[in-house]
């Protein structure tokens, strides 16, 4: 299948060595970008092989099977829109839309013009995620969950010298809620479903969350979730029962070596990823479901997606975060 990339930013040439290379599924062929930063995207094609460039979107979905998108979150849902009504195969960087009604609506053309839609979620695909859903059952019965993906932001200087980076602008839908506890979120949700309430008290700086901690009332347990991008801190994340509890200690979008401490008995070590990047688990199983017509995987995952845009437009609702698909 033909994969055509929106976008040239820090994911893409984070992730562009494997996509290009022999491992991945899909095979590269073009590559879409701003007039801006054409000729990045030039060097790009060069540097691994891509057949074609173009700074016309509508030029890259006549050349394609399936659309990646890597753009700011705030352009997520127009041109995943347009790609799904073209009846092209879409995969979203995460989060998929900046509301929930956007994500409902996405969720629903894709169902209904019978193609693939993914949001780029590299947890939910990963092996040792797997392993932490399969050992919940050990622990009894779930009292606490603690997340915490906090990393001083490169780009954090430069905002607090008066510059407004794409990840610290709520006019491109920024901050660490959308950009780091989004993971966070997704690791909960994809393992207990959506949450009863939802409040988050964030850190705020010229009108977007730098920082925030997220809560979130379950029946009969509490979760909470911490993201910052003004501060660091080492990845912990712990999931407590009665029995015992699993911890993780990497952030959510590797989900690293997971432990189980039981209250008795001895300590169990895991670590199933293997050596691959972390997105190549996700890329395999999008094109696995696409070339096989999995629509029981896509819609499930499609339905945690939704859970998940829920519980960040509630968030940011609690916490007075605007942006410009709120007007």
């Amino acid at each position: 299948m033909k994969l055509g990339i929106l976008g040239t930013g820090m994911i893409v040439r984070e992730f562009l060595p494997w996509l290009a290379g022999p491992d991945c599924p899909f095979t590269v062929q073009a590559l879409c970008s701003t007039q801006r930063s054409a000729p990045v995207a030039d060097e790009m094609c060069e540097q691994y092989g891509i057949p074609q460039h173009t700074t016309n979107y509508f030029e890259l979905l006549q050349w394609v099977d399936v659309i990646y998108l890597a753009v700011p979150n705030l352009q997520h849902y127009r041109y995943a829109k347009v790609a799904l009504e073209a009846g092209k195969h879409v995969i979203v960087e995460k989060p998929m839309a900046c509301t929930a009604a956007q994500t409902e609506e996405l969720a629903a053309l894709a169902r209904r013009k019978k193609v693939f839609l993914f949001e780029a979620m590299t947890t939910q695909y990963l092996e040792n995620y797997n392993k932490i859903r399969e050992l919940l059952p050990r622990i009894g019965r779930v009292k606490l969950v603690q997340c915490n993906f906090s990393q001083y932001s490169s780009r954090y200087d430069a905002f607090c010298a008066g510059e407004t980076p794409v990840s610290f602008d709520p006019e491109c839908a920024g901050g660490a809620l959308m950009d780091l506890n989004v993971y966070n979120i997704s690791y909960i949700v994809g393992l207990f479903g959506e949450p009863n309430q939802v409040h988050y008290l964030a850190n705020m700086e010229r009108g977007i969350d730098t920082s925030g901690i997220l809560t979130m009332e379950y029946n009969s347990f509490k979760a909470v979730s911490m993201a910052a991008k003004d501060c660091g801190a080492p990845a912990r994340y712990v999931i407590q029962g009665t029995k015992g509890y699993i911890l993780q200690k990497s952030t959510a979008n590797w989900c690293g070596g997971v432990t189980f401490h039981p209250n008795q008995g001895k300590e169990e070590h895991f670590n199933l990823n293997g050596g691959r990047p972390r997105q190549a688990a996700e890329f395999h199983a999008f094109a696995k479901a696409i070339e096989g017509g999995d629509q029981e995987l896509c819609s499930r995952m499609l339905d945690t997606s939704v859970a998940v845009s829920r519980v960040l437009t509630v968030a940011r609702r609690s916490a007075d975060i605007k942006f410009p698909c709120d007007r």
